[in-house]
């Protein structure tokens, strides 16, 4: 997969200066990787927010890098983003969903985006020292971001956006920039709010529930990714659970009431999710099963039928048709 520097993905289309270190920029996508824009407003108080809606000509892994450390809502509003942080740790973010990311001051990530799918996205970012302050009922934070410096980020969960961050979010989705200076401040109260509605949200999630302190959430964040990456291996939940440093029987309690699923049902959705994705790359379906963690291709077939409504075979023969 061809790999660019997400600076050299874009180029500036006109750019303001406001009063008080305000800035707002407007850039496009270049026509030889694809079509779209990129809008970024820095509001000069230590947040910055941008929306970004393009389509790329070809499948690219964008390579982002930052030396402010801090905290960044990202909003997903088109199809799954997958991340690859340092140390080959992979985290996809689902449609419609969003999470919290701490980030160290050398901070890089790569964005896993395939060819003529939209990428349409909110972020808010937010200076290490303003967020410290605006979250600071999350249990041990502090530590938190400190060893985020150590391990370059750190990512807590959101879950899906619900309806008034949905309308907080249409605020930022205009693709051109105003010069009028109420229009901007109007724009910064929205990121304000949004920002504000969020993090509350993330603290009383982490703070109703007793048995999900940020040491346990990490746990179970280490038994996703451990799903995300080894899908493919004949994982039980002792394995897991080893793996993740937690005991089997709580594992299996704190998993469900946490993510409100399963871990088979997240590995099922798991390996299906990647299976459909190698159909679509031609290959064979018993490549497919194999390649995804199932030995007999029947189980693989029935599971796929259920999970997409169409067989694998059919639906090779459909992406094979265009």
């Amino acid at each position: 997969m061809k790999k660019v520097n997400h600076n050299n993905l874009i180029e500036i289309s006109k750019k303001i200066n406001n009063p008080f270190s305000r800035e707002t920029l407007l850039t496009n996508i270049k026509h030889n990787y694809g079509n779209g824009v990129f809008l970024w407003h820095d509001f000069g108080n230590g947040i910055a927010s941008s929306s970004c809606d393009y389509k790329l000509n070809d499948d690219y892994n964008i390579y982002l890098s930052s030396n402010i450390a801090g905290a960044v809502l990202i909003f997903n509003l088109s199809n799954n983003i997958k991340y690859f942080f340092k140390g080959n740790k992979e985290f996809i973010l689902k449609k419609n969903s969003f999470f919290i990311g701490l980030s160290s001051d050398d901070f890089s990530v790569e964005m896993h985006l395939k060819k003529n799918r939209q990428c349409k996205a909110i972020t808010i970012g937010i200076k290490e020292l303003l967020f410290l302050q605006l979250a600071k009922k999350l249990e041990n934070l502090s530590e938190i971001m400190q060893e985020t410096k150590a391990v370059n980020h750190f990512i807590i969960e959101g879950g899906y956006i619900d309806s008034y961050q949905f309308e907080l979010l249409s605020y930022f989705e205009n693709k051109t920039i105003n010069e009028n200076s109420l229009s901007n401040l109007h724009l910064e109260s929205m990121a304000l709010n949004l920002a504000h509605y969020t993090i509350n949200k993330i603290i009383n999630k982490c703070t109703n529930n007793e048995d999900f302190n940020m040491e346990k959430i990490e746990s179970l964040k280490k038994a996703k990714q451990i799903i995300i990456s080894q899908y493919a291996q004949a994982l039980s939940i002792k394995d897991i659970a080893n793996k993740a440093a937690t005991n089997e029987c709580y594992l299996k309690k704190d998993f469900k009431q946490y993510y409100g699923t399963t871990i088979y049902k997240m590995l099922q959705k798991r390996r299906l999710e990647i299976a459909k994705e190698l159909l679509e790359e031609n290959f064979s379906v018993k490549e497919t099963c194999l390649k995804v963690g199932y030995k007999h291709i029947g189980h693989f077939s029935k599971l796929f039928l259920n999970h997409f409504k169409i067989s694998p075979s059919e639906y090779r023969k459909k992406i094979n048709s265009f």
